[in-house]
């Protein structure tokens, strides 16, 4: 049995739904927002985030409002099935992966929501034991690249790890530096990445 099999027929009934835009200044080029969307029903409340990259679709979708017909009596199989009839964008998306992002936060949202009203953790659901989960910092290293933002967290804060995105200004000594610093747990390439803000990419 596929693991999404074990969750597609839970029941979740959806009264309405609210969207919340986030936003973080992560750096002096770039502020990172989202929008969390919080489905609600039977007195449950169930969140899901999009976390598509683009500026203006995130604040198209604030702008559009709560306008979809979601309310209703769903399962997650049949739930997904009417997303994917909807066009959840009230633009078109100017990159293509955003359509993913969006319907996976829907999506998200009413797991989540399922998961509440049904009274259930998701471990039990999917018939795991839980482990414990580790999170790690995205961060970049500026222009030029130095390991001071890295140096200037972990005084901070010792525990915290880092996933890291090389570019090709990366040279031999800040290579060494980062894997001295032993804070890195997750490097990634980006090398299949087109037409993305953040693609990198393959340097001889």
């Amino acid at each position: 049995m596929r693991t999404y099999d074990l969750i597609a027929d839970l029941p979740v009934r959806i009264d309405d739904y609210a969207l919340e835009g986030l936003e973080q200044h992560v750096s002096s080029q770039f502020t990172r927002r989202t929008t969390v969307i919080h489905l609600r029903g039977n007195g449950e409340e169930g969140h899901g985030e999009d976390v598509a990259w683009d500026t203006i679709d995130q604040q198209r979708a604030l702008q559009a409002g709560a306008h979809l017909p979601l309310a209703g009596d769903w399962t997650l199989r049949s739930f997904s099935e009417h997303l994917a009839q909807l066009d959840l964008h009230s633009h078109a998306p100017r990159e293509a992966v955003a359509r993913l992002y969006r319907n996976w936060a829907y999506e998200s949202a009413a797991l989540d929501l399922a998961l509440r009203q049904e009274g259930v953790a998701l471990h039990t659901m999917l018939q795991r034991e839980p482990q414990p989960l580790h999170f790690v910092a995205s961060v970049r290293l500026g222009e030029p690249p130095s390991l001071d933002p890295l140096s200037c967290r972990i005084e901070q804060y010792p525990w915290l790890r880092f996933k890291l995105d090389p570019t090709s200004d990366w040279d031999e000594q800040l290579v060494s530096e980062i894997a001295a610093s032993g804070a890195v747990e997750l490097i990634d390439f980006k090398g299949h990445y087109e037409g993305s803000i953040v693609e990198q990419p393959a340097a001889p």
